[in-house]
């Protein structure tokens, strides 16, 4: 290989984004806001983790805000072509949960029932809560994007500007519904 060869290749491996998974210490959090997309995925586990296992801190930017907000931004800077975050996020208790400008947050199950979960959406993304039984869940959509219930007793649900909210059973359910969307059962 030639020199100048060898120099691109090194050049090419700097810029490109750590592959390796990196834990960013937090203290515990009771919410999760992902804002410009990416793919996050929350797991019971007996502490607060957060991990990184795509992407790099150099484009994405984590922090804690008041009252327990763990926000996530996707992108800080300018993000190379193609660029993939992806999270995994460990929590006693599963976190009330956000995205704003797309993106998704899966809950992989296993959590223990809870008596309230929430989740938004604003600008589009995808909120998967299948797997979390909750008494009461409160779900806002504005502009775009899907929510996703697990096993729920009631249930209130906004959508504004379209979206979609789904939910299994027979829940006591009110809803507000402006500007296109659906809040319906599977």
């Amino acid at each position: 290989m030639s020199r100048a060869a060898a120099l691109l290749v090194l050049a090419a491996l700097a810029a490109t984004p750590s592959l390796a998974a990196e834990v960013v210490a937090f203290p515990p959090f009771d919410t999760v806001q992902l804002r410009g997309g990416g793919e996050v995925t929350v797991r019971p586990g007996p502490v607060h983790r957060v991990e990184l296992l795509e992407g790099s801190r150099q484009f994405t930017d984590f922090r804690m805000e008041r009252g327990g907000k763990l926000t996530i931004d996707a992108c800080n800077r300018q993000c190379p072509r193609n660029y993939r975050l992806r999270i995994d996020i460990q929590s006693p208790r599963m976190p009330d949960v956000a995205i704003s400008g797309g993106g998704s947050i899966v809950a992989a199950p296993g959590f223990a029932p809870q008596s309230d979960i929430s989740a938004a959406i604003h600008g589009g993304g995808v909120i998967d809560l299948r797997s979390v039984a909750a008494r009461d869940m409160s779900a806002a959509i504005n502009g775009g994007g899907k929510i996703s219930a697990g096993r729920i007793s009631s249930l209130s649900a906004a959508v504004n500007g379209g979206g979609d909210v789904r939910y299994s059973g027979n829940p006591q359910v009110r809803m507000a519904v402006n500007g296109g969307g659906n809040v319906s059962r599977y």
